[in-house]
């Protein structure tokens, strides 16, 4: 059952209606009485709105066979221009909605210079604003958004790590006062990894990194399941128990199976050691070997994730309370502003926080800062090795050094103990892409503690 515009002639609109409703009187109730003509007036006034191309719509029940009585009206409204102001327009027009239906909303926005396409829900001003500030990174090649998350298509040069990274920090951190994950998807070809606040950990985001550039590998996909504060905020099941923590899992088509697997049972899971979030499962090869990331490849399967285990049996963990570390930001962002100095090209820096573990501890209940900026050599050099070599003669100048090195990156390391802590820089086809953190920071009660 469908009422379709294509074209901004009423004429068309009337006649697709007629023929619509004459195929599905034999077959399906009638959709809600006035349902059809909304929509015929909500699509005309849509399509006349400055910078939208086309509009059409789809008026169907949500489940024929066991919810018969409630209907959706699907509404696809294709701009002609890159500005997001359209999403307001859209918004304001078809918030009156369809008569005795749910409206649902999808907006298509071209790319232009130096911003993404983008497919979105306008009805949500937050994921226009997010959206917004996504399209215009050098790390997204196509955005897609809706109400309870996003998925990212990857340009080809950047690191899955370096995309997780960045996500976070323009995202902000996981609110506490709702049981909906934030979760963001960040694709290349056949890889396809969910994002949360918390996971993937830094250690399998590298390995996935690895994995990504393998070409052994015919796919992967991670799931972050769900944390133990996840389902302490979740409601009751349908049986009137707690909710249980979803385990996280990592799916890889991949030949030989077996460095891969010894390599993942190497690999450390931060959420799980400090008792945060069951223990990720890897799946190798549709089953053929399988494990748990960070044991043993015969360790049996962790009893921690609820109703097939134990439950589990550490401390309640304390919810995350971010320290107090603008001034490290500030010095942050001081040491990235003087390293795109030294490049010769002015650079924008982005500053953040993230969660980390404090020298001898596992539990990640510290705040670090962190800053990254891209500094677009290339508007003034062909070759991005002078630049390089000159950020990095500033680095050793300030008391760093090189300390490992993967996926094409540098990473350096202070050696006084000063901010900052670490940073990396990697050549890229947008030019340098440069971070840094501070060190980790004590929760404010652990601060005050020992004052």
């Amino acid at each position: 059952m469908g009422a379709r515009r294509r074209t901004r002639s009423a004429a068309a609109i009337a006649t697709t209606l007629g023929a619509l409703l004459a195929l599905a009187a034999c077959t399906m109730p009638p959709p809600p009485h006035g349902s059809e003509s909304a929509l015929a007036d909500l699509i005309a006034d849509v399509d006349r709105l400055p910078g939208v191309g086309s509009t059409e719509g789809e008026i169907r029940q949500f489940d024929a066979k066991d919810d018969p009585d409630n209907w959706l009206t699907s509404l696809r409204v294709t701009a002609d221009t890159a500005d997001l102001a359209v999403a307001e327009r859209v918004r304001r027009t078809a918030e009156r909605g369809v008569t005795g239906t749910t409206l649902q909303v999808t907006l298509d926005v071209p790319s232009a210079r130096k911003t993404a396409p983008v497919s979105l829900d306008p009805m949500d001003r937050r994921v226009v604003g997010l959206a917004g500030r996504l399209r215009t990174r050098t790390f997204v090649r196509q955005l897609w958004m809706t109400p309870t998350g996003s998925r990212i298509g990857l340009v080809r040069d950047v690191s899955f790590s370096d995309a997780a990274k960045r996500v976070r920090t323009i995202t902000g951190p996981e609110p506490t006062n709702t049981s909906t994950t934030r979760t963001t998807t960040l694709s290349r070809g056949d890889v396809s990894v969910d994002v949360t606040a918390t996971h993937p950990g830094r250690a399998l985001m590298r390995m996935i990194d690895t994995l990504a550039d393998d070409h052994h590998v015919e796919r992967l996909y991670y799931s972050p399941g769900t944390t133990y504060a996840d389902a302490a905020r979740a409601p009751d099941d349908a049986s009137g128990l707690p909710a249980v923590a979803d385990r996280p899992s990592l799916s890889i088509g991949v030949r030989p199976l077996g460095d891969v697997a010894e390599t993942l049972a190497a690999t450390t899971d931060e959420a799980a050691d400090a008792h945060r979030a069951p223990r990720t499962a890897f799946d190798l090869g549709s089953g053929a070997v399988s494990g748990w990331l960070g044991l043993p490849l015969d360790a049996p399967k962790p009893r921690d994730a609820g109703p097939d285990g134990d439950a589990p049996t550490s401390p309640t963990p304390t919810p995350w309370v971010p320290a107090d570390v603008d001034d490290r930001a500030t010095v942050l962002r001081a040491f990235l502003e003087r390293s795109a100095a030294a490049a010769g090209v002015p650079a924008t820096v982005t500053t953040g926080t993230e969660q980390c573990a404090t020298s001898g501890s596992s539990d990640p209940t510290g705040t670090r800062a962190t800053a990254l900026s891209v500094v677009p050599v290339f508007d003034v050099v062909d070759d991005a090795q002078e630049p390089f070599d000159a950020v990095t003669a500033l680095w050793t100048s300030e008391g760093l050094g090189v300390s490992d090195r993967a996926m094409g990156r540098d990473f350096w390391s202070s050696s006084s103990g000063a901010d900052p802590a670490t940073a990396s820089i990697r050549g890229t086809v947008d030019g340098l892409s440069l971070t840094a953190e501070s060190a980790c920071v004590p929760p404010p009660d652990a601060t005050s503690e020992g004052n």
